[in-house]
């Protein structure tokens, strides 16, 4: 891969960010979130894509992008109201956007259908006729004089005669007024020394190929603070020799901010090699400071008044450094620093600290995902070495206080370090999951013909790379079945007295060492009596079945199983919920269901928050060695003989702490022996659950705790009821990972001998 080819892949991975920051921000506007900051990071989002791919000569994008980006200028100039419907509007251009930049990855055409039909509404709403066709209230006239556009469709089919009007541009009124209506000036006392910036700014040809405009670079510059603006058209040619495409205008812009060269040179992040630019910074205007009261009244309004006049008229400083008293008080920005839009560069000015120099951005680093995994595989082999170490260690007999023991507590608590550093790295939060769920929700919806509003929480929930990946496609199932199958029609729901609008939540959070994934709706409930019949009907289950309400909630996992009656885009094959739970299966999660008809459900699926490394203590069961993960344990104890109390035939339960825990044998439930032991001569590990139950495991003895290296079961041999993986011991032997949630909700009403698991040979 060339050079180029390389910047190429790193510019569609920033239009995937972009694209989600894009769809965040208009939700956000939908709710009702349109502050200037939202507003402002929908614009960049769009100003990037379209500046990266001019730089690539995707023309395509540019140019659909362009007429986007022209419309959200509109919104953030406050000439156009974020309505509701212009919202809807823009999340369906957002949806045309991803579309286009898809077809860019892949070298193909986008739709050009949907695209026609789509920048023909926008245009619609530039025009200020909104989506209905009709006219409605016309943007805003700019406050300067009109300028004749030249449309880029003209180029090349002859020259056509522009009047062209060079515009004064001036900072917008701020919103604070004073009690008579004028601008409250704030004071001057209160604002930090501002810098005049004299920039010179020369497009290029190439700026105006990649569809950028000079006009709104120095609209930026005015964001900033008060502007000068002097154009220079000394190098313009006569109209026979003239190139139509061709850059000869230059202009000079002073511009009095309190902004750092950086935040001017920003605005030009997108333009930087199309254009000739020089920044050069002249004496910073010293703050007023407070005086001593005087006889002669002080017109704040008279000296303003001058400062517009003579904008150029700032303090001189003597050769000694002190300041001279200036003869006119330069107007301040009419716009505080904190009601500025931002920059439409990519980052927005770094923020001060303590008044000084702005702080540097945080610097990132991308790196190929195979990288990570190898060393993730190095760290893995790493801890396993230190685990054969410590064992040999051990065998030889050397004290704790020896020096070797002791390194090998150094080398063991680096070790450790090293793990958690790059498993730090490989964490990710599931928001790049969840922000393509509003999308998919609309969609659903609009094909069911149902009214939907998506909830979610906790998108900063951080978990392993891997994980995130095959997140997905169950959350996406698991969704469209909400919406399908959960969800009234607006009719139904009416009639049972709920609002029209349904609502789906999808949250993620952490719970007991593990990531629980929820997707809930405020929908009908599963219909048991319906669900059952169907499964008879397919032959799933037998007639006479006597099913719990669980077993039955369950039955929608099944291969084959739908409720629904008619075979759609969306449902009817039969195959959704089933690949939900072979994908989470093979993430060595679960999933469960709860259900009150009438009311909704609650699809649960609860993953390991990593598929690397995990601490787990060591015990030993019927000679067989097995790993118990630590975040389950709550505590160990060898119990008193009296702790023990029979319940039924074959089960006891352990009295601890006023409260009573059912007893499980391991080795029992897995196979290992068929009888099992007296309680009081093993150790008890209480542990508990996802649920918050707790139960108290019965091992034959403990060996200590580890930290144990994760090894697909599954991959290797196939999937075992109570196990989550493998792992290998120090010295070389394979260790089963203990699955406490599924060994303890197994059926155990006798002893039995379950599939004994072969081990590898030692």
């Amino acid at each position: 891969m060339d050079e180029l080819e390389e910047i190429k892949v790193t510019f569609f991975q920033e239009c995937d960010e972009l694209l989600g920051d894009l769809e965040t921000g208009l939700l956000a506007m939908e709710n009702g979130e349109g502050d200037s900051e939202t507003v402002n990071s929908v614009f960049r989002a769009v100003h990037s894509i379209k500046g990266g791919a001019g730089a690539f000569g995707l023309d395509a994008l540019v140019r659909y992008a362009h007429v986007f980006e022209t419309l959200m200028d509109a919104v953030r100039g406050g000439r156009m109201a974020a309505e509701p419907a212009l919202i809807r509007v823009l999340l369906r251009a957002a949806d045309v956007l991803a579309d286009q930049v898809t077809a860019a990855r892949k070298g193909g055409e986008p739709n050009q259908e949907a695209t026609v039909a789509m920048v023909a509404e926008l245009e619609r709403w530039i025009a200020g006729k909104g989506s209905s066709g009709e006219a409605g209230a016309a943007p805003e006239a700019s406050p300067a004089a009109p300028s004749t556009v030249i449309d880029e469709d003209d180029v090349g089919f002859g020259f056509k005669p522009a009047a062209i009007a060079l515009i004064e541009i001036e900072p917008e009124p701020a919103a604070e007024t004073g009690p008579e209506g004028e601008q409250a000036p704030a004071p001057i006392e209160d604002l930090p020394p501002a810098t005049v910036w004299t920039v010179t700014f020369k497009p290029a040809a190439s700026l105006y190929a990649k569809a950028n405009e000079a006009g709104r670079l120095l609209r930026e510059l005015a964001h900033l603070g008060s502007v000068e603006t002097e154009l220079h058209d000394e190098a313009v040619p006569h109209l026979d020799v003239i190139d139509p495409e061709g850059g000869y205008l230059t202009w000079s812009v002073r511009v009095t901010t309190t902004e750092g060269e950086r935040a001017v040179r920003e605005v030009f992040d997108f333009v930087d090699g199309d254009c000739e630019l020089s920044v050069t910074g002249e004496e910073p205007a010293p703050a007023i400071a407070p005086e001593a009261p005087t006889e002669e009244p002080f017109d704040l309004a008279a000296l303003i008044a001058t400062a517009k006049a003579a904008p150029s008229a700032l303090p001189s400083h003597d050769p000694q450094g002190e300041p001279e008293a200036p003869k006119s008080i330069a107007a301040p920005p009419a716009e505080p620093a904190s009601a500025r839009p931002a920059p439409s560069a990519p980052t927005a000015p770094a923020a001060r600290q303590g008044g000084g120099e702005p702080a540097a951005a945080q610097a990132t680093i991308r790196v190929d995902p195979e990288r990570i995994d190898r060393l993730i595989d190095l760290v893995g082999e790493l801890v396993i070495n230190q685990a054969m170490l410590a064992q040999r260690v051990s065998a030889h007999g050397f004290a704790p206080s020896s020096d070797v023991a002791m390194g090998l507590d150094e080398l063991e608590q680096l070790t450790r370090g090293i793990q958690d550093s790059v498993m730090a790295i490989r964490a990710q939060p599931v928001k790049s999951v969840f922000q393509r769920m509003p999308r998919l929700l609309r969609e659903v919806a609009n094909q069911t013909r149902k009214q939907a509003r998506l909830v979610m929480e906790g998108e900063g929930t951080e978990v392993d790379k891997t994980v995130i990946e095959r997140l997905a496609e169950p959350i996406t199932h698991m969704l469209r079945n909400a919406i399908d199958h959960g969800l009234e029609s607006p009719d139904e729901r009416i009639a049972a007295g709920k609002p029209a609008e349904g609502t789906v939540r999808l949250a993620a959070l952490h719970r007991s060492g593990r990531i629980v994934i929820e997707v809930e709706d405020d929908g009908k409930g599963i219909n048991r009596p319906r669900v059952r019949q169907i499964a008879i009907d397919k032959g799933l289950i037998p007639a006479d079945s006597q099913l719990s309400d669980e077993e039955i909630d369950n039955l929608i996992f099944l291969p084959g199983f739908s409720t629904a009656g008619v075979i759609s885009d969306i449902s009817g094959r039969g195959v959704g919920m089933d690949v939900v739970r072979r994908s989470v299966q093979a993430l060595g999660g679960r999933i469960s269901i709860s259900s009150t008809p009438g009311a909704g459900s609650t699809f649960t699926l609860s993953l390991p928050l990593t598929l690397a490394v995990l601490d787990g203590m060591v015990v030993d069961v019927a000679g067989e060695t097995l790993v118990v993960p630590l975040t389950n344990i709550v505590e160990s104890l060898r119990p008193k003989p009296e702790d023990v109390h029979p319940l039924g035939p074959e089960g006891a339960v352990l009295a601890v702490r006023d409260s009573f825990v059912r007893l499980v044998d391991i080795g029992c439930v897995l196979g290992f022996r068929k009888q099992p032991i007296a309680p009081d001569k093993g150790v008890i590990l209480l542990v508990e659950g996802e649920d918050g139950v707790r139960s108290a495991l019965v091992a034959d003895g403990i060996h200590g705790q580890r930290q144990v290296v994760i090894k697909s079961l599954e991959a290797n041999y196939r999937q075992v009821e109570g196990i989550a993986a493998a792992t290998i011991l120090g010295d070389g032997r394979v260790a089963l990972i203990v699955d406490v949630d599924a060994l303890v909700t197994a059926p155990r009403a006798t002893p039995r001998a379950v599939e004994t698991i072969p081990l590898a040979a030692e």
